[in-house]
């Protein structure tokens, strides 16, 4: 893989980070319920959405070259696509905060969604670091993806918890699914980190 290609999976990578934590940031300042600051990060989330858009687009160019061979070009594909879907899924859970941001919810709820939001944040920390790190052993690669995997768990266990618990909210329909959309969306941001991630173990070449 040539410089300028693993240059713009950093730049990508870094991209979807600095996005999940935009939502994270969105998901606390609706724990807060602070409208202004809420509006802030969703803005702000879904203005790194885009510009991570326009590197994938540079991505899937350079992906183009002939000199790259047919397999790698493909991984690097799908790893590419599977971070931008991070980005696609925090942004479509940063506007279901914004739908749901006057609904009252027991202080727990909220806490549980900061908490999922900031799992998947060092997650996808995680993954970028890992992406940044493709010239160095495999075994770098590996150990990412296990943390990676442990907290996408801890996710899935947070999800499972809102579940059980489900029966003492008293909201109208509507409501009701509008904050089962916003759960899970954001669980699965999670899943698609860990999508990314495995993908990296499949990466066996030199830079």
């Amino acid at each position: 893989m040539n410089d300028r290609l693993h240059s713009l999976l950093i730049a990508h990578s870094q991209k979807v980070a600095m996005a999940v934590h935009s939502l994270k940031h969105s998901c606390e300042a609706w724990q807060r319920g602070d409208r202004e600051a809420l509006q802030q990060s969703v803005d702000e989330l879904s203005a790194l959405e885009e510009e991570a858009d326009s590197i994938r687009r540079q991505i899937t160019r350079e992906l183009a070259s002939p000199e790259l061979p047919g397999p790698t070009s493909e991984l690097f594909r799908r790893l590419t696509h599977c971070a931008d879907d991070v980005a696609d899924t925090a942004n479509r859970a940063g506007n279901f905060l914004l739908i749901v941001r006057d609904l009252l919810l027991p202080p727990g709820y909220k806490s549980d969604l900061v908490k999922m939001a900031s799992l998947c944040q060092t997650a996808m920390a995680e993954l970028a670091e890992a992406i940044h790190c493709l010239g160095e052993p495999a075994e770098r690669r590996i150990e990412y993806a296990a943390r990676i995997s442990d907290m996408e768990r801890s996710v899935d266990d947070i999800e499972f918890k809102i579940q059980q618990q489900a029966s003492e909210l008293q909201l109208d329909t509507w409501s009701t699914i509008i904050f089962w959309r916003l759960i899970l969306t954001t669980s699965r941001v999670a899943d698609y980190i860990e999508d990314a991630a495995d993908e990296l173990l499949s990466y066996e070449g030199e830079l």
